[in-house]
């Protein structure tokens, strides 16, 4: 075999494997040939053969490949990792979580995690365009990001509230 055929076997078996995992989480066929830009029909055909595969014990399904595949359709849908800070350390959650939280709990968690960028000597280069490769400010900007999206939350709420009060 050839490294061109060798290359192309991995590339299908990842196509394979991501249409089996992304349909699985609820992704159509012609979602997933449109986001990997496949062929009509081509996803359906890749997810049949990875199925076959488990069948006939090919493959195994892994826990592992099955949370790798979920948080790349949660990041793919907008369901992202939020970062935020706590009075006792940095916690991780997905927006939709913090969409399902109660108004006090995110106003509390808005409120820590303000206190731990306002503490921050370089909170006045969160706005800079990140270092490639490396950034030593990964975690303000994840927190940053995380009181953005609670203000919006927040927000969202309020105006919410004022329709619906209008509306009465």
């Amino acid at each position: 075999m050839t490294e061109n055929e060798e290359s192309n076997e991995e590339y299908r078996a990842y196509l394979e494997e991501a249409c089996f995992h992304l349909h699985k989480k609820g992704l159509s066929f012609e979602e997933l040939s449109k986001r990997l830009e496949l062929q009509p029909g081509e996803a359906e055909q890749l997810y049949q053969s990875y199925e076959g595969k488990l069948r006939n014990g090919t493959v195994v399904e892994d826990v592992i490949d099955s949370r790798l595949w979920a948080d790349v359709h949660d990041e793919a849908t907008g369901n992202e990792k939020i970062t935020f800070a706590r009075d006792n350390g940095f916690y991780h959650c997905k927006r939709s979580d913090l969409e399902k939280m109660d108004s006090t709990a995110l106003m509390s968690i808005f409120e820590t995690s303000k206190r731990f960028l306002d503490y921050d000597i370089y909170k006045r280069y969160l706005n800079s365009k990140p270092p490639v490769g490396y950034d030593p400010m990964a975690l303000q900007r994840q927190v940053s990001r995380a009181t953005t999206l609670i203000e919006e939350i927040l927000h969202q709420r309020y105006e919410e509230e004022k329709n619906s009060k209008k509306q009465s």
